[in-house]
């Protein structure tokens, strides 16, 4: 069998403790034909070192080097100097089984897709857990199959939230130089929205070929104040395209695919507002303020405006995203995240709503 080039891209920020892990399972991958592009975004740890001593083994291997700018912007300094026909993503904290791009691509010749999407472990110290898999086959979704069997996955749960763990024609991701590159919260959902719009066909495995490894030390994980306003800001960005990506992908939205993005939306924001209430940098009232800046933004207010006018649109109980992660939330802050959401959030958009109304 011909084996085409693969482009594996990783991305590298203070990765000393898990970079060396994450290259050994790519460059034992049992299919060979292989380029391993490693951006290092920043980096001001070991993980330069790190990597060079595995560029004198492996001739596959590639570095770009750079002043931190962020996943986004890597994402696409990734796909620009790939030379592969295809292109996977790997996160520098993570690790993949030994025949995931094998089994990916064999996948994707067979079944004559442009994207093969796999499941996916987590790993939390050394211990691996592997979530409920909501597929037990292959399932191929072909363009004019898409609503509601594609739609679903992308609205109505995280399924496709994440870049990586999929193998993509690369043919198909010219429009991911349009994304904000200075996005640094929800990045991959924006990647995949534009992406997504040109594929034909993509092709879910139920194999859990990907693991993610929880690291509470990632740019994600920061508490600092201008980190989460920064997290709010491109957060609901980029709930807004997944909002008008309704339109984009020319739905019919006969399953209210609109309110759930907006849902989703004050889902995060819940969260990331709590998190900034827990700096306690602000009072009460700076945070109300801020909490009805946020609201008032042009975006926000039409998303909210919409959900407004469709009360009875997306139901609670409809909510495919999810019980398991809200559940999570409230098991492991003790109610807190559903106490400050009617308190901050709810409460919020009443206000917001009453002005809207005036």
């Amino acid at each position: 069998m011909k084996q085409e080039l693969i482009s594996i891209i990783v991305l590298a920020y203070n990765a000393e403790k898990y970079i060396k892990e994450c290259l050994e399972s790519i460059c034992k991958q049992t299919y060979q034909n292989l380029e391993i592009l490693v951006i290092l975004d920043g980096c001001t740890d070991k993980t330069k070192s790190i990597v060079q001593r595995f560029v004198k083994k492996d001739n596959r291997i590639r570095v770009l080097s750079h002043e931190n700018k962020g996943t986004c912007y890597c994402r696409i300094e990734g796909y620009e100097n790939a030379n592969g026909t295809y292109i996977m993503y790997v996160d520098s904290d993570d690790w993949i089984e030994k025949n995931m791009v094998e089994v990916m691509y064999q996948n994707l010749l067979e079944y004559e897709v442009d994207i093969v999407h796999c499941q996916y472990k987590r790993q939390k110290e050394k211990e691996i857990k592997i979530p409920k898999n909501i597929l037990n086959r292959n399932v191929k979704m072909n363009v004019e199959e898409y609503e509601p069997q594609f739609f679903d996955l992308l609205y109505h749960t995280q399924n496709c939230n994440s870049i990586c763990r999929q193998l993509i024609c690369k043919k198909i991701m010219s429009e991911i130089t349009k994304v904000n590159p200075n996005l640094l919260y929800n990045e991959d959902l924006a990647c995949n929205l534009v992406i997504y719009k040109e594929m034909k066909s993509i092709l879910f495995i139920p194999d859990e070929l990907y693991v993610y490894r929880k690291n509470m030390g990632g740019i994600t994980k920061s508490i600092e104040v201008e980190w989460i306003r920064k997290k709010i800001r491109d957060m609901c960005q980029v709930h807004y395209t997944l909002y008008n990506a309704v339109s984009d992908f020319g739905i019919k939205d006969k399953k209210r695919y609109k309110g759930f993005a907006v849902i989703q939306m004050l889902y995060q924001l819940t969260y990331l507002f709590y998190q900034l209430k827990q700096t306690k940098k602000y009072t009460k009232f700076e945070l109300l303020a801020y909490m009805e800046s946020i609201c008032h933004q042009k975006e926000v207010k039409e998303m909210l405006d919409y959900l407004r006018k469709n009360p009875d649109h997306v139901s609670l109980k409809e909510m495919g995203i999810s019980t398991y992660h809200t559940a999570t939330f409230l098991l492991k802050e003790k109610y807190k995240v559903l106490y400050h959401y009617y308190q901050w959030i709810y409460t919020m958009v009443l206000m917001v709503e009453r002005k809207f109304e005036k």
